[in-house]
């Protein structure tokens, strides 16, 4: 979906800075409305098609993170971003594993805020079409016996738009290029993502999935559009994460 095409629900109790936002998007030429807090925010969306919510996380009557819970909980279809501010403690690990699909902390640029929402309305086979622009310093190199092994023995999880890796790599948050193989699968994944957290004491790395290669893309993709988990990335890589199309495997 193009941005203009999109209903954009914006909701933040700073009137000021909600108006200036609305208008950043309106300018894009979708559609906005707004809400103060996440319970005026929740009501919007029970009546109404929203394709994407951004919302603050600190709010009186309920916040971002209870908000995000209940859209979740409740099957809306909604995509979610957080604007964060200073004093907000989120852990990037538990937003991406509840569903969240971008974080930014405020003050917030017009452009990057635009450009995260572009990418959250956007197809997938499209969004990992094309390597993204920024290089990777790093590279995450793994091998597998088999996808399905791997699934189902912990060693990975995969999510709507990344996955979780036991891995042992030290890897700072940011880009990175994937080299992923797959023995029984005969498949080498290359690709690129950005690591979004690491859990050093616990051997597993958070990726967001940015780029996957042409001969591997539509498998991908098989993998990760039937998944009916709520995670955008995986808090953890265990057995009970593995898609059910993959437990006769």
């Amino acid at each position: 979906m193009q941005l203009k095409d999109a209903t954009v629900l914006l909701v933040d109790d700073e009137p000021d800075l909600r108006s200036i936002i609305a208008e950043w998007f309106r300018r894009e030429g979708c559609h906005v409305v707004v809400a103060e807090d996440g319970t005026q925010a929740l009501s919007m969306i029970s009546a109404n098609p929203i394709d994407v919510v951004v919302s603050d996380v600190r709010m009186p009557v309920m916040d971002g993170i209870t908000l995000l819970k209940k859209v979740k909980a409740n099957g809306y279809k909604s995509s979610v971003m957080f604007l964060s501010g200073f004093t907000d403690v989120i852990k990037p690990r538990e937003s991406y594993d509840l569903g969240i699909e971008a974080v930014m902390s405020k003050p917030v640029e017009r452009r990057r805020l635009i450009s995260a929402v572009t990418r959250i309305l956007a197809d997938r086979d499209e969004l990992w079409r094309f390597p993204p622009s920024e290089k990777a310093e790093a590279i995450l190199d793994a091998t597998f016996e088999s996808l399905a092994g791997a699934l189902s023995q912990g060693l990975l999880a995969l999510g709507r738009g990344g996955f979780c890796i036991s891995s042992t790599q030290r890897l700072a948050e940011g880009p990175v290029d994937l080299l992923l193989e797959f023995k029984v699968d005969k498949r080498r994944v290359n690709g690129q993502g950005v690591v979004r957290w690491t859990a050093s004491a616990e051997a597993q790395i958070g990726v967001e999935i940015t780029y996957i290669d042409e001969h591997n893309r539509a498998w991908i993709l098989s993998i990760t559009e039937p998944n009916t988990s709520i995670s955008f990335i995986p808090r953890t890589c265990t057995a009970a994460n593995a898609p059910a199309l993959l437990a006769g495997d």
